[in-house]
């Protein structure tokens, strides 16, 4: 269902999680059942906590779930959406079908009950929610059926009734620093004076200068675009355009700059290995003129980044990182496509 208004104005992040709900909304119509996942967890990293939005993401995600059978991961996410509004029915009623279908029959039971209290006067269950009732319902008589004629076999053969044990309350556990743990170990090698540095201790900022528009007026582009690990687009190979090229294009590219927008669609933001696919195939399909914005990157490259523009040597050229105010390092590069 899409999102009820909410009144966020402006809000950049909201309205790509609008975005992100609708496309995954039309994956889960046509049962492409990972896409959806990931386009909801996308839309939830957006809008966590939202009051109206987060819990129809949820439960988005969770009929996508069931779709995979990952039963318990869809209850999960019906359990955090009735966090967040306990009193959506939509959440108890995904609630119990996902605890029918772990065959968690006295939970779903409870779940459609607890559904049935948050509609409104005079509304009552679907008819398919009914009949996962009933079936629960019966699924339930049947089980406690079967372990009292399990009960009254062993008291007729003698045997002694059945007793489930008390669960016995585990003491809190008990807090044992670092240093007295290391203390307490024997034939613990000394700990190193230094630890190599292996990865960052947090995800750096993307800092960016003026963005810039470049228009592109030949089929090809004479550009490699690469998608980085941090979900970042950056061009990591530039043809130049000399009068003897079938390339043409207006305004300056330079290897390294970042792609801020493309065809239209909006990337200043890390992008989704779907949404990637997706507007790579839309700018090659696109009519020329076709125009990128781009801007010159002023944080710190990702070392995957930085590998992929060390393996072209042309990328040392006038318009590569020669000119660029970047180092080249180390790293294993991801997502590139030519165009």
């Amino acid at each position: 269902a899409a999102a009820a208004a909410a009144p966020h104005g402006e809000d950049p992040d909201f309205e790509e999680s609008l975005r992100l709900q609708r496309r995954a909304a039309v994956f889960l119509t046509n049962k492409q059942y990972r896409a959806a996942v990931e386009e909801f967890s996308a839309a939830l990293f957006l809008v966590p906590d939202d009051a109206v939005l987060s819990p129809q993401l949820h439960i988005g995600r969770a009929h996508a779930l069931n779709g995979l059978k990952r039963h318990q991961a869809a209850t999960n996410d019906a359990r955090m959406a009735v966090a967040i509004d306990p009193n959506f029915a939509e959440a108890y009623s995904v609630l119990a079908k996902s605890h029918f279908y772990s065959k968690e029959y006295a939970d779903s039971v409870e779940a459609f009950e607890n559904c049935a209290k948050c509609l409104r006067p005079g509304e009552t269950l679907s008819n398919f929610d009914l009949a996962y009732l009933s079936k629960a319902r019966s699924a339930l008589e049947e089980e406690e059926a079967s372990t009292s004629r399990s009960a009254s076999r062993e008291e007729m053969e003698g045997a002694p009734p059945r007793r489930s044990k008390p669960i016995q309350k585990l003491k809190p556990p008990r807090f044992v620093s670092r240093e007295e743990l290391v203390a307490s170990t024997p034939n613990l090698p000394p700990m190193p004076k230094a630890w190599p540095q292996q990865t960052p201790g947090s995800p750096s900022i993307l800092r960016v200068g003026p963005e810039r528009e470049v228009v592109f007026f030949s089929e090809s582009m004479g550009i490699k675009l690469n998608r980085g690990p941090d979900g970042i687009v950056r061009i990591i190979s530039v043809a130049p355009s000399a009068p003897s090229s079938p390339i043409a294009r207006e305004g300056v590219v330079y290897v390294g700059d970042v792609v801020r927008e493309a065809a239209g669609v909006d990337t200043r933001r890390p992008i989704t290995n779907v949404m990637w696919g997706d507007t790579v195939a839309l700018v090659k399909l696109a009519p020329r003129p076709i125009k990128l914005i781009v801007a010159m990157e002023e944080s710190p490259l990702p070392p995957a980044v930085r590998e992929e523009l060390s393996k072209d040597p042309a990328n040392h050229g006038p318009l590569g990182i020669s000119n660029y105010p970047q180092d080249v390092g180390n790293g294993s590069g991801q997502y590139e496509n030519e165009l």
